[in-house]
């Protein structure tokens, strides 16, 4: 499938030597990714007052290794050198953001003014060093969409699970044999099996997954509940409230993107495009 899109012109490939890189979108493929990427905020987000902001394509040292990233994620960070200054290896060092919402998070550092359950969604484009060149949707720099919940443990929990499941009820009007799993992710806790039994058990993390060309699964976005992690690292919420709890439902825009577009007759992104807004209209009817 991606060498036809290729040859019509509708993306170009970016890749070195370790793998592969990302994808240009381009004409009918281009506004496809665009649509698929409101089309989440409006469904997933219907029903809510989410605050969006921008993120930077850098993210500080310090930042991330106030949540104990370096040490529980397995990605290798990619280092930035802004305004031509030295490489730095210490805490005032500057990365390419290796996911959405630790934005989020960095913009509300200290806030203790924030509603009972706040929702925040950003566009960002991430970067993780994961080579394995023979997976077409694996990329190491990519799009993605997150919805941010910050308030409560219980209403957090519920808010969280009603908009995974809005989610995934949309990606069923747009694919077939849609499945959710639990997952496991060090970054939620200690590395070690006992851990990933536990956030197995508990849900700690769902993904939901489309086929791929080759009969393969593909993971096209998540559930994620931090509990306190993010909220405390951050000084995030009003001591007079208790501890504030976070979660995210995320979406990798191009894999998500390729996975829907080669369910369609022909690899057709207008048809796409199409089906998008048609699952729209059903969705948020439904949700009223």
């Amino acid at each position: 499938m991606i060498e036809e899109l290729r040859e019509r012109r509708l993306l170009s490939v970016v890749r070195n030597d370790s793998g592969l890189i990302g994808y240009r979108f381009a004409g009918a493929l281009h506004e496809a990714f665009e649509t698929l990427d409101t089309a989440l905020v409006e469904v997933v987000g219907a029903n809510t007052t989410a605050t969006p902001h921008s993120c930077p394509t850098l993210i500080d040292r310090e930042a991330l290794s106030s949540i104990g990233f370096f040490e529980k994620l397995p990605c290798i960070p990619m280092a930035a050198v802004p305004h031509g200054g030295p490489p730095s290896t210490g805490s005032d060092g500057w990365l390419l953001s290796p996911s959405t919402c630790y934005h989020t998070f960095a913009h509300l550092a200290g806030s203790a003014d924030l509603p009972d359950l706040g929702v925040f969604t950003a566009r960002g484009t991430c970067h993780r060093f994961e080579p394995a060149s023979a997976e077409p949707t694996r990329l190491a720099s990519f799009t993605m969409r997150e919805l941010v919940l910050i308030g409560g443990a219980d209403e957090v929990l519920r808010q969280c699970e009603v908009m995974f499941e809005r989610g995934v009820a949309f990606l069923r009007e747009l694919a077939a044999d849609v499945t959710v799993e639990r997952a496991s992710d060090v970054f939620y806790g200690e590395r070690s099996e006992v851990t990933r039994k536990v956030q197995l058990a508990r849900g700690v993390k769902k993904e939901v997954r489309i086929p791929w060309t080759d009969g393969a699964e593909v993971s096209v976005g998540s559930r994620n509940l931090h509990r306190d992690l993010f909220t405390t690292a951050f000084a995030i919420g009003s001591p007079d409230r208790g501890t504030s709890h976070s979660a995210c439902v995320a979406f990798g825009i191009e894999r998500l993107l390729l996975t829907l577009l080669a369910q369609t007759p022909g690899y057709d992104p207008d048809l796409l495009t199409s089906r998008i807004l048609a699952a729209v209209a059903t969705r948020t009817a439904l949700i009223g």
